[in-house]
């Protein structure tokens, strides 16, 4: 059955930063003994092909102050390693639970940058035969890898390999290769406009319920001995070449308030009603040196999707999160 799904969590998330967008530059060094008023997180637990929002922090901004003498090839080098974790559970007449969880890697050394990201989604409610049952409705599991090499001022080149575990999308897993570069239109400080181009290339193992023949409602078709059928028109696995485009912004409205947003277009080359649109936006909040308020909405729209599978998922998000450093 085509659907529209839509989920709003809250999640009290104590770790260290979230993912930000892919891409987004990072600030210029603060001078020892000053403190910086970065917000903890920017609150989204999505990454993968689907969304691009990852936390690279990457291209020095042009208003940095400049050194006397030579650049040091070093300057941006850093390691990185950040967890957030959060959930929400509650009994009663009213019985649900969700979890989700975050980690991420990134290794910097002079014009060569790896990152890595891993995150899982859960969450249910109570089923209504099973008094101390619950019934799943979220899941799935989310991986990233990607290198980047700057080697102009406001070029970077990147790859990356990503892969999802949905079964609510039918999917027992979709992997994305993406060659591609980046520009950075405005730079600044607290004010960043960058474009993403390059190639997407993907791979899709469908879960065995994928496979079975539905009607237009949605509901398995039997034949006449009451078995479930499997639809010819329906592979196994599938695979799928695309050009990509991105576009992502970021403004920090005042010391304490940024907003952040991004829009990913995927158009297949193999069939031209093949197309996925996602798009994030993020309003971050510090309340404290340490610990942010964010609000994020995702939405990920895919034209031509499996049988039974709706084509439009939203995400609305409110995160509290802690940075320990």
């Amino acid at each position: 059955m085509q659907h529209t799904a839509s989920t709003l969590i809250f999640a009290v998330c104590l770790g260290f930063p979230a993912l930000t967008y892919a891409g987004a530059p990072e600030d210029p060094a603060v001078p020892s003994g000053t403190a910086t008023q970065d917000n903890a997180s920017s609150g989204s637990t999505e990454i993968g092909s689907d969304d691009k929002f990852v936390g690279t922090k990457e291209v020095a901004a042009e208003d940095a102050a400049a050194e006397d003498g030579p650049k040091d090839p070093h300057a941006e080098d850093a390691t990185e390693f950040d967890i957030s974790l959060g959930g929400i559970f509650s009994t009663g007449n009213s019985r649900s639970l969700a979890t989700t969880g975050l980690t991420n890697f990134r290794l910097r050394r002079t014009i060569h940058q790896f990152g890595a990201s891993v995150a899982g989604n859960y969450g249910a409610t109570g089923a209504e035969d099973r008094p101390r049952g619950y019934d799943t409705t979220v899941g799935n599991v989310q991986g990233l890898v990607r290198y980047d090499v700057f080697f102009a001022e406001r070029w970077t080149a990147f790859a990356q390999v990503t892969g999802r575990h949905d079964p609510f999308q039918k999917l027992d897993l979709r992997m994305n290769v993406d060659p591609g570069f980046a520009f950075y239109a405005l730079n600044k400080t607290k004010h960043r406009l960058w474009f993403e181009a390059g190639y997407d290339f993907q791979y899709d193992l469908r879960t065995d319920e994928a496979l079975v023949l539905v009607d237009d409602d949605g509901e398995p078709v039997l034949d006449l001995n009451g078995n479930t059928q499997i639809d010819p028109a329906v592979l196994k696995t599938e695979l799928n070449h695309a050009v990509r485009v991105f576009a992502g912004y970021s403004n920090k409205l005042s010391e304490r308030v940024g907003f952040d947003t991004g829009i990913e277009y995927l158009q297949s080359v193999v069939l031209g009603r093949r197309l996925r649109v996602n798009y994030l936006a993020a309003l971050n909040t510090q309340l404290v040196e340490r610990l942010s308020l964010a609000v994020t909405f995702t939405l990920r729209f895919e034209n031509d999707p499996l049988p039974g599978v709706g084509r439009l998922d939203t995400v609305t998000a409110f995160s509290l999160t802690y940075r320990f450093f």
